[in-house]
């Protein structure tokens, strides 16, 4: 199809992507404006191999750390550690072991990208929530804003880093963690069929489905065999989270500070003028 200009269709978004690379925030494909995407997460097959974790660094360039991948201890997300699989005891059945696979939740109204004061933070309609790192000013007001304490800030990058759903990959490649799993415990596709595939085996064993109402409902899915409280996991609310308040209540706590360091600053300063 021919625009008014002699330009087709195709080429215009080509023009589009590449502004969009010019400013440090890629877009997704064309083909990717299909629906809502979302990545599941079976707790009940994941066998601990860390795979995940390994596509994850590799495909995104991160720092490796090779005592991440060869044990079963604990694991944090990092700035440079954006999966985590770790292996979690059921509060109330403490014989019932479980590896569970953690990463950003993607929310469908992230509360870090409402309270980000530079707008670095975008929730694409396809699903992904995406730093744009160049944007970033370290501020981390996104981590004390999202409800699972996603959002690290590298030190070395000096910006906020997390899982970007590898949107750069979408729709014609699965994210490099989902490809990367041996016994197909991490699916993708489009949220519609991955909830209705999720339910269904929630319903077989009894289990709990986390992300489908939870922050508004998310675009990771997680089947969990017991509620997730009892698996020592983050449980959001369910309401939608009002990034407004949470913008408001955030950045008044920053002004707070910044009132009180100037405050301080100027009594120092009149301190010497009556001598």
């Amino acid at each position: 199809m021919e625009n008014r200009k002699g330009i087709s269709r195709r080429q215009f978004l080509g023009g589009l992507a590449a502004s969009s690379l010019a400013v440090g925030l890629p877009s997704l494909s064309e083909a990717a404006i299909t629906g809502r995407y979302a990545k599941l997460v079976d707790t009940t097959k994941c066998i601990g191999c860390k795979r995940c974790m390994s596509a994850c660094k590799r495909w995104n360039k991160l720092k490796i750390d090779r005592s991440e991948d060869i044990t079963d201890r604990e694991t944090t997300l990092s700035g440079h550690t954006w999966v985590v699989v770790n292996l979690r005891r059921d509060a109330k059945n403490n014989e019932d072991l479980t590896y569970i696979h953690w990463a950003c939740q993607h929310c469908a109204k992230p509360a870090c990208a409402g309270v980000c004061p530079v707008s670095a933070i975008k929730k694409y309609p396809e699903g992904p929530v995406v730093v744009n790192e160049k944007k970033c000013v370290g501020c981390r007001y996104c981590y004390e804003a999202c409800p699972y304490k996603i959002p690290r800030f590298d030190f070395e990058k000096r910006a906020t880093r997390k899982c970007t759903m590898c949107f750069d990959r979408i729709p014609g490649v699965k994210p490099a963690c989902v490809a990367a799993c041996p016994v197909s415990a991490l699916d993708f596709g489009l949220r519609d069929e991955m909830l209705k595939k999720a339910k269904a085996k929630v319903e077989a064993i009894n289990g709990y489905l986390l992300g489908e109402y939870e922050a508004g409902g998310t675009d990771m899915l997680t089947i969990l065999k017991t509620t997730p409280e009892n698996m020592g996991l983050i449980v959001a609310p369910k309401k939608i989270v009002n990034e407004v308040f949470d913008k408001v209540r955030i950045s008044f706590s920053g002004f707070a500070g910044a009132a009180v360091l100037a405050g301080l600053l100027y009594a120092y300063s009149q301190s010497g003028k009556g001598e």
